[in-house]
C-alpha cells in the first residue's frame, strides 16, 4: 500500500502559532519576560526548548518536569512552576492545525494512500494534538520515537512506520518541515521527501520537493503524489 508519512508539530499541527500565542500572553503579565523583544524571548525559548525536549526523548524528564526547567532556565529563577504551568495552559489554548492539513490528508486517503504520522516525542501528547486539531480519523498510524526507541532521523523509525503499512520506501513519500530529521531521514533509507518550507527558507538542496504551503490542496497533493 502507497504510504504518506508526516511529521506533526509545524507540518500538520500548528506549533509555533501556539507557542508565540502562549509566549505573548505571558510576556504581557511578566516582567521576567519583558526585558526582550517578543521574537528574540521566542528564539531563547526554542533553543531551551530544543534542549530540554532531548531529556523528554531520552526518558529523563516528563514534559511538566522539562517544560518547568526551561523555564527556569529562562527566567534565572523565582516561580517557575507557575509560569510552566500559565504557559501550558495559554499553549494549548491555541492549538489549531497548519492550514489546509485536514483537507490534505483527506484527499491523500481519497487517492488510497495510507497517512502515518512519524514523530520525535511521546505518544500521549502527540495523541492528544491529532483528537484536539481533529485529525485523528484522518491518520491510519501514530508512529513515535517514544514507542520505537529511536528518533528520527534513525533509519529505525522509518522502518517501523513503513512496516505498520506493509509498505517499501519506493511507495512511500515524507512530507516534514525539519530538513535534518524529515528530509535527510527520508532519503537516507530511500523515502522521497517532500520538504515544507513554511517560512521560505532557502533550501540545502533544490533538487528535493518543495512546498511553502498546505493550500490550496490540489496544488500540494500535485507535489506530494505526482
Amino acid at each position: 500500500m502507497p504510504v504518506l508519512l508526516c511529521d506533526l508539530d509545524d507540518t500538520l499541527f500548528d506549533h509555533q502559532h501556539a507557542t508565540r500565542a502562549a509566549l505573548a500572553r505571558l510576556q504581557a503579565a511578566d516582567p521576567r519576560l519583558q526585558q526582550w523583544p517578543l521574537e528574540d524571548l521566542k528564539r531563547r525559548h526554542h533553543l531551551l526548548l530544543e534542549q530540554f525536549h532531548q531529556e523528554v526523548l531520552a526518558g529523563r524528564l516528563t514534559i511538566d518536569e522539562a517544560r518547568e526547567q526551561r523555564f527556569q532556565a529562562l527566567v534565572g529563577g523565582g516561580d517557575a512552576a507557575g509560569l510552566a504551568q500559565a504557559y501550558r495552559e495559554a499553549y494549548t489554548a491555541d492549538w489549531r492545525e497548519v492550514a489546509g492539513a485536514s483537507a490534505l490528508l483527506r484527499a491523500v486517503r481519497d487517492r488510497g494512500w495510507a497517512v502515518v504520522i512519524v514523530t520525535n516525542n511521546i505518544v500521549s501528547e502527540q495523541r492528544l494534538k491529532l483528537a484536539r486539531i481533529g485529525l485523528t480519523d484522518l491518520v491510519d498510524h501514530l508512529v513515535t520515537s517514544e514507542e520505537v526507541g529511536v528518533s528520527k532521523p534513525h533509519a529505525g523509525i522509518f522502518h517501523h512506520a513503513l512496516g505498520v503499512v506493509d509498505a517499501a520506501p519506493s511507495g512511500a513519500v515524507m512530507l516534514g518541515d525539519a530538513w535534518p530529521a524529515d528530509v535527510e531521514g527520508a532519503r537516507a533509507v530511500g523515502i522521497r521527501p517532500v520538504w515544507l518550507n513554511r517560512h521560505g527558507a532557502t533550501s540545502p538542496d533544490p533538487s528535493v520537493a518543495e512546498l511553502r504551503d498546505l493550500v490550496p490542496t490540489a496544488t500540494a497533493l500535485a507535489t506530494l503524489l505526482p
